[in-house]
Order: structure tokens, then sequence, then C-alpha cells
């Protein structure tokens, strides 16, 4: 369900003429759409704008398969390389050039330098606050819906386990996991499943173009976008005739059980744990957001043993476990 029209009240109140987004999270929360787009990094683009006087939200797409019905067409605008065509489409959405004051959740110099010849008169700031609280909202609808993304993320997880022996290339872990998907009827993971060995001083995203072998403790991964919903998991394995599950980091359980309503994102980073929103997609969430009960969030943490995401429904209490897995 689109939060729209508690954006635009928020917009009134902090005086904001139009707000840009760049984030697809940001974007999907009040356009109510699906997947926007794919590539999983990508310059800051203008994805999505909203224009408080009309009242409109305009959303970057080619196609409106991916926009709820009834959509006004007028309201959508193309992908395009070519920075006087994004201008000109900007420029063209009804009340966005008197706009005074706009809020970005994301800048490059070069968007900067684009959106000021669209609002000349007009002062960037930060839309962090703002969305923030459209967040901290729970949607009640999105608790069953991530679940049921969790379940193919953990099916395809499995599917990557039961391919993990000695001499298997990451490439065929990938492939049985998106077979797993696709016996689902989910065509799109929230990102290439993951294997890679772990090494506390490399990424735990980029597999090897090699082999695995026998004894390495590897790092899988797996998300899935279900109906436009977002769920992911990573467990670790030792690989072997029979992969061996590594029990999770030292202090997981502790941080699980830290991470209950009250709790500050904040103060979980201190404790080297990554936390962010999830569910329409990653939902950025800066150090001062506070946990309430039914918000979904991910947490991952990791030592030099072992590494461990989790999908997590927060509660006054021990949260629940979302995802399922070894």
């Amino acid at each position: 369900m689109s939060r729209l029209p508690e954006c635009l009240r928020l917009m009134a109140r902090d005086g904001v003429d139009a707000l840009v987004l760049g984030r697809e999270a940001n974007a999907r929360i009040v356009a109510d759409t699906t997947r926007l787009w794919l590539a999983g990094t990508r310059p800051f683009a203008p994805g999505c704008v909203v224009v408080r006087t009309t009242g409109a939200v305009h959303v970057l797409a080619n196609t409106d398969d991916a926009v709820p019905g009834g959509f006004p067409k007028e309201c959508l605008f193309g992908i395009t390389w070519n920075p006087d065509k994004l201008v000109a489409a900007l420029a063209a959405m009804p009340g966005l050039s008197g706009a005074r004051r706009v809020a970005v959740d994301g800048m490059t110099p070069a968007i900067a330098g684009l959106l000021a010849r669209v609002t000349p008169a007009a002062q960037l700031v930060d839309a962090n606050a703002l969305l923030s609280e459209l967040w901290r909202e729970p949607d009640a609808t999105a608790l069953a819906r991530v679940t049921a993304a969790a379940d193919v993320a953990a099916a395809g997880l499995a599917a990557m386990v039961a391919e993990l022996r000695p001499g298997v290339h990451p490439r065929v872990l990938r492939g049985a996991c998106a077979a797993a998907f696709a016996a689902a009827g989910v065509t799109t993971p929230a990102f290439e499943a993951v294997a890679t060995p772990l090494d506390p001083h490399s990424s735990t995203w980029l597999p090897p173009d090699r082999p695995l072998a026998a004894g390495e403790t590897v790092v899988l991964r797996a998300g899935a976008l279900r109906e436009g919903w977002e769920a992911s998991l990573a467990r670790t394995y030792v690989v072997g005739a029979s992969a061996e599950v590594v029990a999770p980091p030292e202090g997981w359980d502790a941080l699980l059980g830290a991470c209950v309503a009250g709790a500050t994102v904040g103060g979980l980073r201190g404790r080297d744990a990554v936390v962010y929103g999830i569910g329409r997609g990653v939902e950025p969430w800066d150090d001062e957001f506070v946990l309430a009960p039914g918000l979904l969030c991910a947490l991952e943490h990791f030592d030099e043993t072992s590494l461990r995401q989790d999908v997590l429904c927060v509660t006054e209490q021990s949260p629940t476990v979302i995802t399922r897995g070894e």
C-alpha cells in the first residue's frame, strides 16, 4: 500500500515542495510499484519524483507493468542516458520547476547540476529524516509477503547446499539457486546468489572464478524478490563430501536478542552488526533510527569463522526470525 498521503503530509510539515528519490525502496514506498529496476549498482538518478502542489508521484519506467492499476500514464517518464532528455522529462512535471525546497535521498555532482537547471531557485535538502518517519510505521501487509519471499530464498539456499562439494564452481551453485527460484515461480532474485570463501579481509559478496576446495569455509547468500517483496539470508558451510554448516558467529544470539523495539540502529552497528530495513527492497536506516514493533529488518554479523544473516520481525521482546535454514 502506498504511503503517498503520509509522505505529502510530512512534506507540507517540513516545507518540502518536491521529493526526488533515487533509492528503489524509497521510490516504491510512495509509488506502490513492483520492482522498478534491477541493476545492483548504479549511479544516482531520479527514479521517483513527488510534487506537493499537485500531489502527483512520477515514476521512472518504460512500461506500466510495474505500476498499480489506474496509475496515470502521464506520470511515467522513460529511461534515458541523455541528460538533456532527462532535464526535459523533469521540467515537464507540473509544479516541479517552481519548487523552492527539494529533498533528495542521494546526489551526484552531475545530477545536482541537472536539478539546478530544472529548479533554479530551489534549496536542496536531505530527505532522510522524512523518509525515516515513513519507514517507521509498520506495513500490515509486509509480514506475510516477506515471509513468502523468505521461503523462496531458503529454497534457493538449500539448493546451493545440496550442490556444495569439493570441485564445484560458484556459478554452478548460482544456477542451482536460480533453478530453485524458478520452480517456485520466482524469476527475479534480489541479487545474484553468492558462494565465496570466508575471508575477514575480503568481500563476502565476490565469488572466486575457480572451483571450491575441500575444507574451505564458504559463505552462501540467497535473496529472492517475490511479487515485489524481498527477503534474503546467508549461512556459512565447510566444503566436504557433505556440506557442514558452521555455527553462527560469536555474539549472534546476543545481537539477535538486542533487535527489539526501542533499540537504535546505531547501537546495533556499534556491536559490529549490519542492520537495515527490508521488504519493498533494501530500506536505508540511519544510526538514529529506532526499531518499532512490526518492523522488518535484516541482521548480519560475522567473525573469522562464520557469517550469518537473517530477516527478523521486531517485537517488544525477542524478534521473530522469518528466514529459515540450518
